[in-house]
């Protein structure tokens, strides 16, 4: 005789899940990128503290999309699938009346060095990219 099996569900893979695996992900390349620093020991670039966080778009097509900046790092998501991380390199600042042109140079090696150019707002706090200009970038609010 056969026995009945009991068929249990899988769990569902819910939106805070998958914030949960980004952020970690986020946190393991921001410690990969913190003992790289370390090891290769290049002059720190250090960016400013309204740039620090997490920043979302709600624009179509990014919308799993996410511009993280911590001190040395900047991190650019696409959900979980994809995380890239790379050293902050160097750092040029023009402001320009409320608004600052940022051109962050990151990049594992000076070969490797690419160029990020966007505006921070400081009466909106927005991020805007030189380049699109209708992708606006808010900080993401920490939960708790």
């Amino acid at each position: 005789m056969r026995e009945a099996t009991t068929a249990t569900a899988l769990p569902v893979d819910t939106e805070s899940d998958r914030r949960t695996r980004v952020l970690l992900a986020i946190a393991c390349v921001m410690l990969a990128g913190l003992i790289y620093a370390v090891v290769v020991r290049d002059e720190a670039v250090s960016c400013p503290n309204e740039l620090i966080g997490a920043w979302e778009t709600s624009v179509r097509g990014y919308e799993d999309g996410m511009l993280v900046f911590s001190k040395t790092d900047v991190i650019f998501s696409v959900g979980a699938e994809h995380v890239d991380a790379q050293a902050v390199r160097g750092l040029e600042t023009i402001p320009n009346g409320l608004r600052t042109l940022y051109t962050v140079i990151y990049g594992d090696s000076r070969r490797d060095e690419q160029a990020l150019s966007f505006y921070y707002h400081t009466k909106e706090q927005t991020i805007t990219f030189k380049n699109q200009s209708h992708l606006v970038w808010a900080r993401k609010a920490l939960q708790s």
